[in-house]
């Protein structure tokens, strides 16, 4: 088997089955951050480490955390994948083993020996000669942050650095120690070892091994973590004495100063900060704080699908929208009702020739300029001694009022995943044309429609890593609203005024996907909107649950839930499921130039550390549940894939409602995915409270229908009090209605109550339907 060429230039990052997604996701991150631009990033699936000849490109191959015995069973067992990486590593080729990757390059695993987690076994890759045995701390749980913690590492003399040092609160769950064999071996040297253990030797944590042309690191703890973010920052408050914010800033740097030494350690060579600084080019020093944790809103892209190249321009071609632009400093400039746009290419980002760098370094500028805003005098902060006048209240920036910015292609920069560091687009485009291909459509065509030609769902992407909120700035804006072409699907990062159901506001954490989808509904479907958050729900459990293996369900009227043994206060193996929420849904409807045009908003956990429900700690738990059988594992959720199947899950739905003008088609489905059937609730709509059992919702309106468990309140009391008109839907009253079509207890009239969704509110840990405020 071929080695790395000279000019390999890939990094891998092993995504299969086995792989903690939230590991994978900063793992990617952080090796994205320290070595763009001499080195491309991406995950790398199974198939390919075992069809393809990856090893000529690739500089190193790194195995996140995790669990060991999935990495056995698809790349030992299945695939016979590990003979290929120990021939890429004897070749010259650079192995990193995070955790369980550390696991899986030993020779043998002892993890937890004599207990109810019991792994021992040789493995196949055998980097190192002697054993990883584990948890080197006790309190681990699969899934689970009970046996997290900070810890510190003394660091040995190495070949970057000659003293020894420590770092610390490195994040810590589950891994093992190296225990050398004897005699210790000559290709083997002790980087870091766990630091305070009370040992008499502190056990070793890190190791580098020389295995005949090439090496390995394996670290048995997690350095991908940043701290100021969970799980890190969770283990790091678990301490005794927990350290402030600048103590856990320099640890924080320590960390990532550590890595790169690692990455060198390897034989790769990540961009000198000092060199660049010194060329002028220190924009180009992302700030992985800044990244995780933005202040304002950055630049939007406009993308679309590679096989459609002209769609992103078009997109915003309209007559009507350009004569609404004024050129202002080689930028066209709108002003919208929310919002002030430059719309610009990669070229207007600089007055003088520019290239991918430049526009590279023009976005690590922007998340570093902070918005402007004139602080309150010292004067005007004095107390006035008569009382008279009070001091202004100093507030925060308006970011709607601050200028948005959105690029559209260029032909001559092409777009770059350097651009998008949190979430890549080639990959995405990838994950696209999967998904299609699965549920047997077309990928990257327009399709016939009665307006004329369209693109499909997913093809066309506005995306900005920080925006106030996606649905304000497609709803709000009506220039926008109105000309932009559609479908289109508008993603962001993070949201800094997100919205909810109501006067709620939509919480935006690291590794939550979010995003709006702007669509056009036939005016013969008017009556028919309110199901277009059931339908949205619905996509949202096919494409991250399609077996329903995760627990993955709908909460009436717009929320997605999970439903399963280890969440919401319930441990696993009790028989008792706990529920817990996993995102909502929004809609917003609006009539203009004679067309309904429908944004759809839509929020989900993906990749959320706990305490945070996520898709990822569902995969966690089902992984937990598998582990002793030989049941088929789902593949861990990421946000680019978790993105392409709601894309195509949703349009498959859409077309499907529009043909059947209607939802008759999805009644089942929909029932048998949400949390309902059968609960007994309070409604407190009325006076005297009523109990109701849920039976189903109604076809016509999409009612939530219900059968009252004792008698209702008559009509002489206050009855259902008043619900305002709704927008959605053409049945804006809750309401009484009985039939005669048989029901409980034999041959009478069956009366029910039949709550609309958009004025109620549903408290399901409470049982309680209260009015929506």
């Amino acid at each position: 088997m071929p080695g790395p060429s000279p000019s390999a230039h890939q990094v891998l990052v092993y995504s299969g089955p086995g792989v903690s997604p939230l590991s994978l996701s900063h793992t990617i991150l952080t090796l994205s951050l320290l070595l763009l631009p001499h080195y491309i990033v991406q995950p790398v699936t199974p198939d390919i480490l075992s069809s393809q000849p990856w090893e000529p490109s690739c500089a190193l191959l790194v195995v996140p955390g995790g669990r060991d015995l999935p990495f056995v069973e698809e790349l030992t067992t299945k695939r016979r994948v590990t003979k290929r990486i120990k021939a890429y590593v004897e070749e010259g080729g650079k192995y990193l083993g995070i955790c369980a990757g550390a696991y899986f390059g030993t020779r043998e695993v002892r993890f937890d020996v004599g207990g109810g987690m019991e792994v021992v076994g040789e493995r196949d890759l055998a980097f190192f000669s002697g054993s990883s045995e584990g948890p080197t701390f006790p309190g681990f749980q699969y899934a689970s942050e009970s046996g997290s913690r900070a810890v510190s590492l003394f660091l040995e003399p190495s070949s970057s650095s000659s003293s020894h040092r420590s770092i610390d609160h490195i994040y810590y769950n589950g891994g093992g120690h190296f225990i050398l064999p004897s005699p210790r071996p000559s290709n083997v040297e002790v980087l870091a070892r766990y630091a305070d253990t009370g040992k008499e030797e502190d056990p070793i944590a890190v190791v580098l091994t020389r295995n005949g042309k090439g090496k390995s690191v394996l670290c048995s703890i997690h350095p991908e973590y940043p701290l100021n973010d969970p799980p890190a920052r969770l283990a790091i408050n678990k301490l005794e004495h927990p350290p402030g914010v600048e103590e856990i800033e320099a640890s924080e740097k320590g960390r990532i100063k550590w890595v790169e030494e690692l990455l060198r350690l390897l034989g790769l060579d990540p961009p000198n900060k000092n060199e660049l600084l010194d060329k002028g080019q220190g924009e180009m020093d992302e700030d992985p704080n800044l990244l995780l944790h933005p202040t304002h809103p950055s630049p939007i892209f406009v993308l679309s699908h590679p096989n459609l190249p002209d769609l992103a321009n078009n997109s915003v071609g309209k007559k009507e929208l350009k004569v609404k632009m004024i050129q202002e400093d080689g930028w066209d400039v709108l002003r919208d009702g929310n919002d002030q746009i430059h719309f610009g290419t990669p070229d207007s980002t600089s007055s003088t020739s520019t290239s991918e760098d430049d526009v590279t370094k023009w976005l690590a500028r922007k998340r570093r300029d902070q918005p402007k805003s004139e602080p309150p005098s010292i004067e005007s902060l004095n107390i006035d001694p008569k009382g008279d006048v009070s001091p202004p209240i100093p507030q925060p920036p308006d970011f709607h009022a601050i200028s948005k910015t959105v690029l559209l292609p260029s032909p001559s920069i092409p777009y770059t995943p350097r651009w998008t560091p949190l979430f890549n687009f080639d990959t995405y485009w990838t994950e696209l044309d999967n998904a299609r291909k699965g549920s047997g459509r077309r990928s990257g065509v327009m399709r016939k429609s009665e307006q004329g030609e369209k693109c499909a769902l997913g093809d066309l992407i506005l995306y900005g890593e920080t925006v106030t909120s996606t649905q304000t700035m497609l709803d709000r804006n009506p220039l926008l609203l109105t000309n932009l072409t559609a479908p289109l699907a508008f993603l962001a990062t993070f949201q800094l005024s997100g919205r909810g159901r109501g006067s709620n506001v939509w919480l935006s954490p690291a590794g939550c996907l979010q995003f709006s989808l702007l669509l056009d509904l036939p005016s013969s479907l008017s009556s028919k909107m309110v199901f277009i958050q059931y339908i949205m729900a619905l996509a949202v459990c096919e494409a991250v649950d399609e077996d329903g293996k995760l627990g993955v369900r709908i909460k009436w009227p717009n929320d997605i839930y999970a439903e399963v043994e280890g969440i919401g206060g319930t441990e696993v193996g009790s028989g008792k499921k706990g529920k817990a929420k996993l995102g909502g849904i929004l809609v917003n409807t609006n009539f203009v130039g004679g067309k309904w045009r429908i944004v759809v908003g839509c929020g989900i956990n993906v990749l959320n550390a706990l305490p945070t429900t996520s898709l990822s700690q569902l995969h966690g738990l089902l992984a937990a549940k598998l582990s002793n059988t030989n049941k088929t594992l789902p593949p861990a959720p990421t946000m680019e894939g978790t993105f392409a199947k709601i894309m195509n899950s949703f349009e498959n739905k859409w077309e499907q409602f529009i043909e059947e003008k209607g939802f008759k088609g999805f009644m089942n489905e929909y029932h048998g995915r949400w949390l309902h059937s059968g609960q007994e609730v309070t409604l407190t709509t009325t006076e005297p409270h009523t109990p109701l059992r849920i039976l189903s919702i109604t076809p016509d309106h999409g009612l939530l229908r219900c059968i009252p468990l004792k008698k209702a309140a008559t009509a002489s009391s206050s009855g259902l009090t008043p619900l305002y008109n709704r927008t959605v839907d053409h049945s804006s009253e809750d309401r009484y209605t009985t039939s005669s079509s048989g029901g409980s207890g034999g041959g009478g009239k069956t009366e029910f109550v039949d709550l609309q969704p958009d004025g109620n509110s549903f408290d399901l840990m409470s049982g309680l339907i209260k009015r929506k405020v």
